[in-house]
């Protein structure tokens, strides 16, 4: 299970810092274009764009996996160990529910509809970039199996509760 989770987290981590490095150089070669060169790049807007979808889904997949999405913890910080936990789970369930039916399933439909649509500057299919929804999507139900599993380990391990799921 720290296998899956070292995996997922280490090709998360390599696939974002090449899309952000890819990103910077696009909006450097942009801005050379444009203003040394004098002709616009017709391409890097759209890009940019599209590799700040992918960018943001993935990012997304991974900080909901690390468990440090933005939360409000001023209850839960105040309950037993074992509330805590059984808390995290519900809350997991809860991003697995919307990443298969938000995520994968709309996702999915979008791409569909929009796989006739073809992007001006790149030529792609704009489908082809919506799979980021349910590549997200799969990725967050991959991640919030490894968080349950590992809650509830830890809830037979009552010294771990302490340590594993508190979060500041």
């Amino acid at each position: 299970m720290d296998k899956i989770r070292k995996g997922l987290d280490r090709l998360l981590e390599v696939a974002c810092c090449l899309l952000l490095t890819m990103m910077v150089v696009v909006s450097c070669w942009q801005v050379v274009s444009r203003y040394v060169v004098g002709v616009p790049s017709t391409v890097t807007e759209e890009l940019l764009r599209f590799s700040l979808v992918w960018l943001s889904m993935l990012g997304m997949a991974y900080v909901a996996g690390k468990q440090q999405h933005i939360s409000l913890t001023i209850l839960v910080d105040k309950v037993p160990p074992s509330v805590r936990a059984w808390w995290t789970v519900c809350l997991q369930l809860v991003f697995i529910a919307f990443s298969a039916w938000v995520l994968i399933i709309g996702g999915l439909k979008i791409s569909s509809i929009s796989m006739l649509q073809i992007s001006p500057a790149l030529g792609i299919p704009m489908g082809k970039i919506y799979y980021a929804l349910p590549v997200s999507g799969v990725l967050i139900i991959g991640y919030g199996a490894l968080n349950i599993m590992q809650t509830l380990r830890s809830l037979s391990s009552p010294a771990a509760l302490t340590v594993e799921n508190h979060h500041d």
